[in-house]
């Protein structure tokens, strides 16, 4: 629940909204609701990641994934080496985005 919590705060930073901003998406959407899901799951998401990127800024649910696998535990040290690369690439680009 932690988790799920953190990840729609998140989703919320992404898209420069606040939680007390009434938001552009709704939740009645049902493509937004799908990509919420999507992200927080990583499942049923053929061709989605372009919408959910392009329409909502959502990102892909690799990180959301890799972070749940750190609390819960890799399946093998291959697991874990794939997840390490994922997080030190959103690592790097953090650290190349520009300030405001």
């Amino acid at each position: 629940m932690r988790i799920l919590i953190l990840s729609m705060l998140f989703v919320l930073g992404l898209s420069g909204t606040s939680a007390a901003e009434p938001s552009q998406q709704s939740f009645d959407d049902p493509m937004f609701r799908r990509c919420l899901t999507w992200m927080l799951d990583g499942q049923r998401g053929a061709g989605l990641d372009r919408i959910c990127l392009d329409e909502y800024e959502i990102p892909a649910p690799s990180l959301f994934l890799c972070v749940r696998k750190v609390q819960t535990g890799f399946l093998s040290s291959t697991d874990r080496e794939v997840c390490a690369i994922v997080i030190e690439e959103q690592v790097r680009k953090v650290r190349a985005g520009f300030l405001r």
